[in-house]
């Protein structure tokens, strides 16, 4: 967390002092989650999450700038798994903070300027709960926190920077991430993967 903290300010800092064009703001947003554990006979484990967070962005030259956001996100995944011949549903939810860091290449256009995002992104997992359920029992555990990793990922995508007035934009945006340390190295036999679809609208204020 520290960590994370130290290059949130640092990046900031650099921000503030080289670049030309300073906004902030907040966002609101959603995702589709998907957990695959690749266990033969598992389906992919999926499901909606939601978050909102804070948004900075920096112009280094007009077509060219950095986003850094700081974002609370909730990922869900649910699947149901046939053991025995019974029927067992399970729902996980995960509570993050995410800290993305993107590079952001826009067309200057009035009014509309559509732009690209490409950059890391930071997965820290706060904690979870796992719901297991069959026959109308339900069994609701936390995750224990030595299941709660911080990961990294790469997140790519797309947006248009709508102008409402010279300081304020609303910024609509629909990205993937792949989560590249998603797989736990303790488990050889099996190859986990996680990738999420997120969508939403940044709100954003100039204020350089």
């Amino acid at each position: 967390m520290k960590g994370i903290l130290t290059v949130t300010v640092l990046l900031l800092f650099c921000s503030l002092a080289f670049g030309q064009g300073f906004s902030v703001g907040a966002n609101l947003g959603g995702s589709y989650n998907m957990w695959d554990y690749d266990v033969e006979g598992w389906e992919t484990y999926s499901g909606i999450g939601f978050g909102g967070g804070l948004v900075f962005e920096v112009d280094f030259m007009p077509m060219l700038g950095v986003e850094l956001d700081i974002l609370y996100s909730m990922y869900k995944y649910s699947t149901t798994i046939e053991m025995f011949g019974i029927d067992i549903d399970q729902d996980i939810s995960m509570n993050n903070l995410v800290v993305p860091i993107l590079l952001k290449y826009k067309f200057a256009m009035p009014v509309v300027s559509p732009y690209f995002v490409l950059g890391p992104s930071i997965i820290r997992n706060l904690s979870g709960t796992i719901e297991t359920s069959s026959n109308g029992i339900s069994i609701s555990i936390d995750v224990p926190d030595e299941l709660l990793e911080t990961d990294i990922g790469v997140q790519v995508g797309l947006g248009a920077n709508i102008g409402m007035t010279p300081s304020i934009n609303i910024s609509p945006y629909f990205r993937f991430q792949y989560n590249i340390t998603a797989d736990d190295p303790d488990t050889e036999d099996n190859k986990e993967s996680m990738q999420d679809l997120l969508f939403g609208i940044n709100f954003t204020y100039k204020i350089k």
